[in-house]
């Protein structure tokens, strides 16, 4: 292991404990050869791996899933007046840090049984996904791109968005999420680190309802 790679090493390990609270020890076999052998099961169809986009994130790892906010026209607030005004956003792709969580619930009606256990319970749909994107905003080592600062005023912006985002990506397509509508955007500065900046991200999906006249 050279010392180039033994840093970032220890670079991903302490960026991974102080954001996302992983304290366990990591191990990255930088250097190390090693060989994988599938168990062979038959009649068993394994699912084909999913291939990198061709991008490395900020800690140097390949990227295989980016998110995308679709650039577009939205309705956003003015902060001046209250008044919503129209306002146009470029596509934007999230750091490459960011790890998103997904919960969803069912819409029920549970009624309580007199003298026996249990309860009747009547499915009336599926809620909303509730979506979790943290990840942290990070100066590129090569000096190309937006700095932290920068990438976090972006997202303060898209936060402004009072409307449905229309979002791209494959863990989102997976789920059958085309848009997004934002709750809240936390910052979460780490005390002497001004190149690394945490965000999180809470966010529910929205399927825009079209209205026409008849």
């Amino acid at each position: 292991m050279t010392g180039e790679q033994r840093n970032k090493a220890l670079f991903v390990a302490d960026a991974i404990r102080n954001i996302f609270g992983i304290n366990s020890p990591i191990y990255i076999p930088w250097g190390t050869k090693s060989h994988y052998y599938a168990p062979d099961y038959p009649n068993i169809e394994l699912l084909p791996e999913e291939e990198p986009e061709g991008v490395m994130s900020e800690f140097g790892t390949p990227v295989f899933g980016s998110i995308i906010f679709e650039g577009g026209e939205y309705n956003m607030y003015n902060r001046i007046t209250g008044a919503v005004e129209k306002g146009r956003h470029g596509d934007y792709t999230l750091p490459y840090s960011c790890i998103v969580e997904f919960s969803r619930d069912a819409n029920l009606t549970k009624t309580e049984v007199l003298g026996s256990t249990g309860s009747v319970k009547e499915l009336y749909g599926i809620g909303d996904w509730r979506i979790t994107i943290r990840g942290i905003a990070m100066n590129r080592r090569n000096g190309s791109g937006p700095t932290a600062k920068e990438q976090i005023e972006t997202l303060v912006r898209w936060s402004n968005v009072s409307d449905s985002i229309g979002v791209q990506g494959s863990i989102f397509r997976g789920k059958g999420i085309y848009n997004i509508v934002i709750e809240s955007l936390s910052i979460q500065p780490i005390v002497g680190r001004w190149n690394a900046i945490p965000f999180q991200i809470e966010a529910l999906s929205d399927e825009p309802i079209e209205f026409y006249n008849v």
